[in-house]
């Protein structure tokens, strides 16, 4: 999440917030965010830090299908 932005940034990865700022940037109609890190016992926090920028995010949890337009 955007409070550990110097962590990801030290790791390459993105904060839920960057993820969605790209999307909302992009244009996209979707943004599906995954390969959470383990500190994150709880990913409604992660969701609801992305969707604050992007509505349209959804969490890629294992399992979870996603139907795709044309």
């Amino acid at each position: 999440m955007e409070e550990e932005a110097d962590k990801a940034l030290e790791t390459k990865h993105s904060t839920a917030a960057q993820a969605a700022n790209i999307a909302k940037q992009a244009g996209v109609k979707n943004l599906a965010i995954g390969h959470f890190s383990a500190r994150y016992r709880e990913l409604d926090g992660v969701l609801a830090e992305a969707q604050a920028i992007f509505p349209g995010t959804s969490l890629a949890i294992e399992g979870k299908i996603f139907e795709l337009d044309a």
